[in-house]
């Protein structure tokens, strides 16, 4: 309707009403921030109490919840057999959820390496200088993700083996350390 902003004062009436929905707004947005900061605050506070050990705080029905929490390195000690579409229910249900595997492979993991990092920040460089158009810039970025590419693609040291000894020992720690919270579902029982 015409105000415009950073006024001292204002001379219209009838910009009352706005002004007075408007406060509203900033009061709502303050009221969810030190709402947001008071959970904050909670959540640090009993932090060791509200911890989760068994990677399955709300019961869930599919695999994602069958990890252990904080996650190892690896998905699965050893790749769970599905049998069913809500596989961590059915898992729970025939008492296969809560123990550990009877026996362990070596796993095969990809070995960290920078190149994914120093891709995203050369590919930020290229982009910003297409739309800039600083030429150098860009030319200079893209041949550094070709490069990239491929000193990684002749990489032939890209993986690491987990033994199987050193996975079974993190499972009984894990197993070990969630067992006081543990709870089997009871037989024909279902998830919510």
């Amino acid at each position: 309707m015409g105000m415009p902003r950073r006024m001292e004062h204002y001379w219209n009436p009838a910009w009352q009403p706005y002004l007075i929905i408007a406060a509203g707004g900033t009061a709502l947005i303050l009221v969810g921030i030190v709402m947001q900061g008071i959970q904050l605050g909670v959540s640090i506070r009993d932090r060791h109490a509200n911890r989760d050990l068994t990677g399955d705080p709300w019961n869930g029905r599919t695999l994602e919840w069958a990890t252990a929490s904080p996650p190892a390195v690896y998905n699965f000690a050893v790749i769970p057999k599905v049998a069913d579409i809500d596989a961590l229910t059915d898992m729970k249900q025939n008492g296969r959820a809560n123990r550990p595997p009877d026996h362990f492979e070596d796993i095969l993991m990809p070995k960290n390496n920078p190149h994914g990092f120093f891709i995203g920040v050369l590919a930020f460089l290229f982009g910003f200088a297409m739309v800039w158009y600083i030429w150098w810039l860009a030319i200079a970025s893209g041949l550094g993700i070709l490069l990239c590419v491929i000193i990684r693609s002749v990489d032939d040291e890209a993986e690491t083996v987990i033994p199987a000894s050193e996975v079974k020992h993190m499972e009984a720690v894990r197993y070990r350390r969630a067992r006081p919270v543990l709870q089997p579902l009871p037989a024909g029982g279902t998830t919510p």
